[in-house]
């Protein structure tokens, strides 16, 4: 993008005079949300927001940016103004306020202007002029209420705000599918930036990051000139079969950093990070851990209402080193889903390909629900004189569905006559980068349970935003 690549142009030539030593330009690198309150109520009988732990936590994750949502009661408004902001300027982070829009108020109203977003834009640009921290507010969920932000409302909305804070910015969120030829026309003139919550669209899922880097260069060239800001989702997504693991969340945001560096983004900003111990998704109960033993499972998924064509697949692939002098070459694994004989047959289809060649299918319909069954291929005439092979294990459509949710789940993988590293996937980093799709609307990933979601996770961003 054209401002930021000036900025890093011009912080490049400063570091070269002699005798001036100038940091690094970074984005914005932070996370939204999980706003914690203080665990006892104080002399007015409130239990106020938790300034103290909240900046410790965003130190801690080397976080450069808060995006603090005005949700729940009046406190948060007031504590953002006498205590937060003046708490992060001391820390050195940047704030921003998250406001709700129209079509959430069933779950979250923000106070205390409700739905008056001319009132919001004078009393948040208000704030910052004293405070300079606060330097941007978004609208969640934006582009789902066109109908109240009208150009000539925003327009306002505008106006009012840069008269009193010409530095602050507006940046609402909006997702990829959104940015229409008319949205991008009538909207990004009157605004300062924009939130991109990536959920791998059209798909809606937690599990498939190979898209974010084509979603991003597209608004690049689409939206020259306006900042982009990238929200990974760290805390589970609606309608999504999985929730994020933190191999997941770590692959999103070191590629979303990468962007960042090449001036394609203008920052990360993770959705709900649980960076305190605190938080109630801080740990994953063992009930989300669906490996059959360790912590580990090839997951192969086709979503709800989700239309699907025949020959889409999704598929895990492993070359495997044949041991010299074995009698044997044998693959067993066990496999299982939530279907059964009582569920249509013909459509998703479980296979195992040897070399590109189907060597093993059973249809998601053909065992009992929710059953771990072993399957056990003999290979050994198939590789009589080879020395290596390529196994797949996939999820093939052999008819498409229009909404046939399945989950399939591949574990336990055991070989006779041959090698291969990390059998019990309990490793994300070494079978993420063997899986392919055809067609989108399937897809797979290696789902490892992590009891200390948060923990684990943390330390990974903190890595990640420490290195900019």
């Amino acid at each position: 993008m054209i401002r930021l690549a000036l900025v890093t142009v011009f912080a490049a030539l400063l570091s070269m005079i002699p005798g001036v030593s100038h940091a690094r330009v970074p984005g914005a690198l932070g996370t939204a949300g999980n706003l914690m309150r203080e665990e006892q109520p104080r002399a007015d009988g409130i239990r106020h927001v938790d300034t103290k732990a909240i900046i410790a936590g965003l130190k801690a994750l080397n976080a450069n940016t808060y995006v603090y949502p005005m949700a729940g009661d009046n406190v948060h408004w007031t504590d953002l103004r006498d205590e937060f902001l003046p708490a992060a300027a001391a820390a050195g982070i940047d704030v921003w306020v998250l406001v709700y829009s129209p079509s959430q108020e069933s779950c979250c109203v923000s106070r205390p202007f409700k739905h008056d977003y001319v009132a919001w834009s004078r009393e948040i640009a208000t704030l910052a002029k004293s405070h300079p921290n606060l330097v941007g507010w978004t609208v969640d969920d934006y582009a789902y209420d066109l109908k109240t932000f009208t150009p000539a409302y925003v327009g306002q909305m505008r106006s009012v705000a840069k008269a009193i804070s010409p530095a602050l910015k507006f940046v609402p969120t909006v997702y990829y599918a959104q940015f229409t030829d008319a949205f991008i026309a009538e909207q990004i003139p009157l605004v300062d930036g924009v939130v991109l919550p990536f959920r791998d669209e059209p798909y809606r899922d937690t599990s498939w990051s190979w898209s974010l880097s084509y979603q991003v260069q597209q608004l690049a060239k689409r939206l020259p000139g306006t900042e982009v800001y990238l929200m990974p989702y760290a805390y589970p997504l609606s309608h999504a079969a999985q929730k994020p693991t933190v191999s997941y969340v770590e692959a999103v945001t070191k590629k979303g950093v990468e962007h960042v560096r090449s001036g394609e983004l203008a920052g990360v900003l993770q959705y709900k990070l649980p960076f305190l111990s605190r938080d109630q998704a801080w740990t994953r109960p063992t009930t989300d851990n669906l490996a059959r033993t360790g912590d580990g499972r090839l997951s192969f998924v086709v979503q709800k209402q989700t239309a699907t064509k025949a020959g889409m697949s999704c598929g895990a692939t492993r070359k495997t080193v044949l041991i010299s002098g074995a009698a044997k070459r044998v693959v067993s694994f066990w496999h299982r889903d939530a279907r059964g004989p009582k569920h249509p047959a013909g459509y998703h289809i479980k296979q195992l390909l040897l070399n590109g060649q189907v060597v093993w299918e059973r249809d998601v319909a053909a065992d009992a629900a929710d059953t771990w069954v072993k399957a056990t291929v003999d290979l050994t005439a198939k590789l009589s004189g080879a020395t290596s092979a390529t196994l797949q294990w996939r999820l093939y459509e052999r008819k498409g569905v229009s909404d046939y949710f399945i989950d399939v789940s591949v574990d336990d993988i055991a070989l006779t006559g041959l090698e291969m590293s990390d059998p019990g996937v309990e490793n994300a980093a070494v079978w993420t980068p063997t899986l392919a799709r055809q067609g989108g609307a399937v897809y797979c990933s290696a789902q490892v349970y992590h009891e200390n979601y948060g923990a684990d996770l943390g330390a990974r961003i903190a890595k990640l935003y420490a290195a900019g």
